[in-house]
């Protein structure tokens, strides 16, 4: 059994429903945490909201009776806030690109296309992106609707025995440019 860290006296507070260290960790870790959110694009309420977040997860591995601290209590509040940070940015960047996608599609439709003939024009497009996903590798298949679902890299590594979410996203890379170079040639 590894030896617990000094900082593993805030996690037995907490067990012990001694709150009151709760602002120690506020005035000692906060501002760090406030810090990097505000370097890496996001505001102070983000900051806010992250490191609560964070608190959360800390506040509830104290209940758990197994858990021992075993490094710096402000190394792991960083990383439990830095990660929650990170896939929140991943997340806003998505639907960015999901409304950036629309944009170009209404535009390049033409506001002159009656609602039948884009209807029509949706179902030929469908019937085509359905054709050439079937094309694909059936490792392609499974990666993309994976990370269409929601699943993150990190477990979309695990699910498919591949090394890391570098792996992944290189995967996913190849995946879809051969996914459009299908789609682009196919006659339909």
């Amino acid at each position: 059994m590894m030896k617990p860290h000094p900082d593993d006296q805030h996690i037995q507070a907490l067990r012990r429903g001694d709150f009151a260290v709760l602002d120690k960790i506020y005035r000692e870790h906060a501002t760090a945490m406030r810090r990097w959110v505000l370097k890496n694009n996001g505001t102070s309420a983000d900051a806010q909201d992250i490191f609560q977040e964070a608190i959360i997860v800390i506040h509830q591995k104290a209940n758990d009776p197994a858990f021992v601290l075993t490094c710096p209590l402000g190394a792991l509040l960083f990383s439990i806030g830095k990660n929650k940070w990170l896939n929140q940015l991943r997340k806003k960047n998505r639907e960015a690109e999901v409304r950036s996608w629309e944009e170009a599609r209404y535009k390049e439709e033409g506001a002159l296309t009656s609602t039948l003939e884009a209807v029509e024009e949706e179902a030929i497009r469908q019937g085509k992106l359905d054709a050439t996903f079937k094309q694909l590798s059936e490792l392609c298949q499974k990666l993309l609707r994976l990370l269409v679902s929601g699943v993150s890299s990190a477990d979309a590594a695990v699910q498919l025995g591949m090394n890391d979410a570098n792996t992944v996203y290189r995967r996913k890379n190849a995946c879809v440019e051969r996914w459009r170079t299908l789609y682009q040639t196919l006659e339909f």
